[in-house]
């Protein structure tokens, strides 16, 4: 009983050593197998007793330190977190499944992916590099109808798929037809399979489409067909490219604003007497000069010669966004606003008008004789211009008014938010069909 005892002992102690070893572990129990002959079995009990706690022991110590390692070397540590090592060339990084999952699911969804160049690394563990598994689509023993009634089966296939059928008929004398249809178009046709007989081959799919298996079976008999139908989808292929990534930040800026300003400087208003009364002047001189306007860039005026062209004007104001005509059609000579004002065109046969311009400023697309604007520069003397007015009749006096405005511009510091742009290169993984 004893030696029936030892000897389930020793079996006991050298599975145990055998499990220690393949685990990678080198126990104390092993350095003892050499004294398990010469042992009693109460010996052998107590020897494999500490073998086995050393076994335990040490298998706990190296979990333990592992865990201890990933928790201090990678950030935001799980302990229900899956983690792999990535070897990059340099060195090796430790990357969760998670997130390789989660970049292999968006390649598969969007048909390319960007990865930051420094994690190039990623693309070998993104890209399938096993070759893709042979689905079986059918493999089924199906009942024919009769007299001429076909039955149909259809399945989805992709551009490039690998098709491999066999059709063999078990029952009956013949089969009539069996074809396979890509969407409108027939790859396979066979007539009258014999009993026993089998046939087969196999097809490149051109495109995504359908493909329709028919068989046709005519007379009063059902027959019975062995189809087997199997799809060895395309090894997916990646091509891999560097392309600039454009990356938008929005930062607040001091920058300098220049604002455009409208001042009117001179408006007058006068009676222009006949020539015939001695007692006042039938003639008028108006000088344009603009003084202590800082940043001057241009001047215009307009001049009414008689009340009608007076109504004109100040039924336009009434109605103008600006309320001074004047600055309105500055503005649209300046391009500030998109619609044109058109100034009171002066035609009064009675009223002689000329202009004396005193400086080179240039004028405007759209000046009248009676009203214009002129671009100058702050250089410039500040006599501009004289307008002579004279009033030819002998009868009749005219209401004569005259408005002026200078342009200038002011500069001041704004802070305002302003768009960067930034191109980054990606490496950028593409899924070719």
């Amino acid at each position: 009983m004893k030696n029936t005892i030892s000897y389930i002992g020793v079996l006991a102690f050298c599975f145990l050593t055998g499990c220690a070893s393949l685990g990678g572990i080198k126990t104390a129990a092993e350095t003892k197998k050499y004294q398990a002959e010469n042992l009693d079995a109460d010996q052998i009990n107590v020897e494999l007793l500490m073998g086995v706690s050393t076994i335990v022991a040490n298998r706990t110590d190296t979990i333990q330190q592992s865990q201890k390692k990933t928790k201090s070397t990678v950030p935001n540590y799980s302990s229900n977190q899956e983690i792999i090592e990535v070897d990059r060339g340099s060195g090796v990084d430790k990357v969760s499944i998670t997130k390789l999952d989660s970049l292999k699911q968006k390649l598969q969804a969007d048909g390319s992916l960007t990865v930051d160049p420094a994690e190039a690394y990623l693309i070998d563990y993104l890209r399938h590099e096993h070759n893709p598994d042979t689905i079986f689509l059918a493999n089924l023993y199906i009942e024919t109808g009769k007299r001429g009634i076909p039955i149909a089966f259809q399945y989805q296939v992709n551009k490039n798929d690998q098709i491999f059928f066999e059709f063999e008929n078990l029952k009956s004398k013949t089969i009539q037809k069996i074809e396979i249809i890509e969407g409108d178009e027939s790859r396979f046709n066979h007539v009258n399979l014999k009993k026993k007989k089998k046939v087969g081959g196999s097809l490149t799919i051109q495109s995504d489409n359908t493909m329709t298996i028919n068989v046709l079976k005519k007379g009063f008999f059902r027959s019975a067909v062995k189809m087997k139908i199997r799809k060895l989808p395309k090894a997916k292929s990646y091509s891999v490219k560097i392309v600039k990534d454009t990356l938008i930040e929005t930062r607040t800026v001091v920058e300098e604003v220049i604002d455009t300003l409208f001042a009117k400087i001179d408006e007058k208003k006068y009676s222009l007497s006949p020539r015939l009364d001695i007692t006042h002047s039938s003639r008028i001189d108006f000088p344009i000069a603009i003084d202590e306007v800082d940043n001057l860039i241009g001047w215009g005026y307009w001049l009414g010669l008689d009340q009608e062209d007076i109504i004109n004007y100040d039924a336009l104001a009434q109605t103008d966004q600006d309320a001074e005509p004047l600055i309105g059609f500055i503005k649209s000579e300046l391009n500030l606003r998109e619609d044109h004002v058109y100034l009171p065109r002066a035609q009064n046969p009675d009223v002689n008008l000329r202009i004396e311009k005193w400086v080179s400023d240039t004028p405007g697309l759209n000046n009248a004789k009676n009203f214009g604007y002129f671009s100058g520069n702050a250089d410039s003397q500040n006599q501009k211009a004289t307008i002579y007015v004279v009033n030819k009749s002998k009868l009749y006096s005219y209401d004569i008014s005259l408005t002026v405005v200078a342009v200038n511009v002011e500069y001041s510091q704004k802070e305002v938010e302003k768009e960067f742009y930034t191109e980054i290169p990606r490496l950028k993984l593409t899924l070719i069909h």
